[in-house]
C-alpha cells in the first residue's frame, strides 16, 4: 500500500518544500527526500529562517512520514508509532526554550521603541529650547545695536549696526532682503518700497506715512539713531 505524503500546514508550506509521492516499495531516493524533509523542518524551527515559525504538528508529520519509509526499507513498519508518540512527547520541551526567546525578544523590542519614543519627545523639547535660545540672542542683538546707534555721532560719516525688526527677523535676510542701513546717507538713499517696507519692520501696528520725509524719520529712530533726525 502506497505511503501518503505528510500533510503540512499552509504556513510551513511557504519555506517547507515536500517531494513528489514516493514509489511503492519507497526507493532510496523517496527516503533520503523524506529525511530531508524532517531536516529542513526541524532546522527551521530552530533557527526561524524567514520569519516563519513551523509547528509541532508539522515536525511530527514530517518525522511520520520518514519513519514510514525507513519502516519499509528495514521491514519495520510498526515501529512507527512508537517513535511518532516518543516524538510527540519531546517536541515541545524542545521547542519552549525557543518560544522563551521570542517571547523576550519581543518584550525587548517593546522597551526600544519606548525609549525611541521618550528619545523623540527630548529632541523635540531641545528643539524648543533651542529655538528659544536663537530668540532671546536676536533679541540681544537687537538692543545692543540700538544702544550703539543711540551713541553714534549725529555726522554723515556714522556707521550703525543693524537693527532686526520688532519681529527680531533680520531685514537683510529672507523673506525681506531689504538693502543693509549702515550709514545716514544709506537711508536717505532708499527707495519709496524698501523705505516703507522698514517702517513696516520697525512698526508693525504704525500706518505707514505718505510722506517719504517722514518714513526717513521714523527708520531713524527704529534703529536708536534719535540723534540724525532732523527737526
Amino acid at each position: 500500500m502506497p505511503i501518503e505524503l505528510p500533510v503540512l500546514t499552509p504556513q510551513s508550506l511557504q519555506v517547507l518544500k515536500v517531494p513528489p509521492a514516493p514509489a511503492d516499495p519507497p526507493v532510496s531516493g523517496d527516503i533520503a527526500k523524506a529525511c530531508l524533509l524532517f531536516h529542513d523542518a526541524s532546522s527551521r524551527a530552530t533557527h526561524h529562517d524567514d520569519g516563519v515559525l513551523i509547528s509541532d504538528e508539522d515536525i511530527c508529520n514530517a518525522a511520520t512520514y520518514a519513519t514510514q519509509l525507513l519502516a519499509t526499507r528495514v521491514g519495520q513498519r510498526d515501529l512507527q508509532a512508537d517513535l511518532v508518540a516518543a516524538l510527540g512527547n519531546i517536541m515541545p520541551a524542545m521547542l519552549q526554550p525557543i518560544r522563551d526567546d521570542l517571547a523576550l525578544l519581543r518584550d525587548e523590542m517593546k522597551q526600544t521603541k519606548g525609549e525611541i519614543q521618550q528619545t523623540k519627545g527630548e529632541i523635540q523639547r531641545i528643539k524648543v529650547d533651542l529655538k528659544d535660545v536663537k530668540r532671546e540672542i536676536r533679541y540681544t542683538r537687537r538692543i545692543s545695536a540700538l544702544t550703539r546707534n543711540s551713541n553714534a555721532r549725529p555726522t554723515d560719516t556714522a556707521i550703525f549696526e543693524i537693527v532686526p525688526f520688532a519681529s527680531l527677523d533680520d531685514p537683510t535676510a529672507a523673506p525681506h532682503n531689504l538693502p543693509p542701513l549702515q550709514s545716514p546717507e544709506e537711508i536717505r538713499g532708499l527707495r519709496r518700497h524698501p523705505l516703507r517696507a522698514y517702517v513696516r519692520g520697525y512698526y508693525p501696528n504704525l500706518e505707514v506715512p505718505h510722506s517719504d520725509e517722514e518714513c526717513i524719520r521714523l527708520v531713524f529712530c527704529g534703529i536708536g539713531a534719535y540723534s540724525h533726525v532732523r527737526e
